[in-house]
């Protein structure tokens, strides 16, 4: 921010002003007088000009966990890569498609220690545009899974059902039948933080069974009533941790918390994006926000891989 004067009839006046590069670069301003205040002022003046900058671009979208420095330098961010977007012809878009779903693909199962290459991924890829029906590597029926269900969440509609939950599910784990894929589990689930010597309880414990479909119903309720209402990225990553302490499944919790994350950011209108790539960061944020029952540390984690990703 900078203090500009100006002469209006041979009279001085001041602003305290913001310059933004979006789609064209802008000035925002805010009027001080006709003389530039003391700090104390002049720090209420800057408040005053994040509050209008933040309401252009959100409008009276609300932020929990996030300034409004770090969701107005997202935001460029974001318009600079729709740009971008724009400028591409269809083939580009189309290549550019392909390499971001085979990413996500592989990062997602490596992340969950399927033993998959990012040249299976991308031969998954090429299976599900073709339609191919039995497939013999277990690995790649896993990947076209995944594949698939990434296209459910894609062509949805905005917002979320518990058939909805339930659906994505039985798709991403058909391949694993004995993990009752569409069915919430029937069993106490734990969390286990894996070494090479051994794998450890985290301390947290996912609830009951008899809690799930209650919880999976607030959790979708909660999330209708926000979007548009709570910013994307904060609704994005709370919606991933959320689910993710509900664990309602038996197995593959984190890929649909993962998918779920990118459901929010295209009900926003926003490009899918890859958090895992960095596993061990990754599960270090979801590890210390579900064990302090903290919130931030995750959605602080999503926000830096949604710059890093875009």
């Amino acid at each position: 921010m900078r203090t500009r004067k100006k002469l209006v009839n041979g009279q001085d006046y001041y602003y305290l002003e913001e310059s933004i590069r979006l789609e064209k670069p802008k000035v925002y301003s805010i009027f001080l007088g006709k003389r530039v205040p003391g700090a104390t002022e002049l720090g209420k003046a800057g408040e005053r000009l994040l509050d209008k900058i933040y309401s252009d671009l959100f409008g009276s979208t609300e932020h929990l966990y996030l300034t409004r420095e770090q969701l107005i330098e997202s935001e460029k961010i974001r318009r600079r890569h729709e740009d971008k977007m724009k400028m591409l012809g269809k083939a580009a878009r189309d290549e550019k498609d392909e390499i971001d779903t085979v990413n996500f693909v592989y990062t997602t199962l490596s992340t969950e220690g399927v033993p998959i290459t990012r040249q299976d991924a991308g031969l998954a890829y090429k299976f599900g545009q073709k339609n191919v029906r039995n497939i013999r590597d277990e690995n790649l029926r896993v990947a076209l899974d995944m594949i698939n269900g990434l296209r459910y969440v894609k062509e949805s509609r905005k917002g979320l059902t518990k058939g909805f939950v339930l659906e994505l599910h039985r798709i991403i784990m058909a391949e694993y039948r004995e993990k009752n894929p569409g069915r919430f589990r029937t069993k106490q689930a734990y969390i286990y933080l894996k070494s090479y010597e051994k794998a450890e309880e985290i301390g947290f414990r996912p609830p009951a069974p008899q809690e799930i479909e209650k919880l999976v119903t607030g959790l979708v309720e909660w999330y209708n009533t926000r979007i548009g209402r709570l910013n994307p990225i904060e609704l994005a990553a709370i919606l991933h941790l959320r689910f993710y302490m509900i664990h309602p499944f038996e197995d593959g919790n984190k890929r649909i918390s993962r998918l779920l994350l990118n459901k929010a950011f295209f009900d926003s209108g926003y490009p899918l994006v890859n958090i895992s790539k960095d596993t061990r960061a990754y599960f270090d944020a979801i590890i210390r926000s579900v064990e302090k029952k903290d919130e931030k540390p995750f959605v602080q984690f999503v926000l830096d891989r949604f710059i890093k990703y875009l």
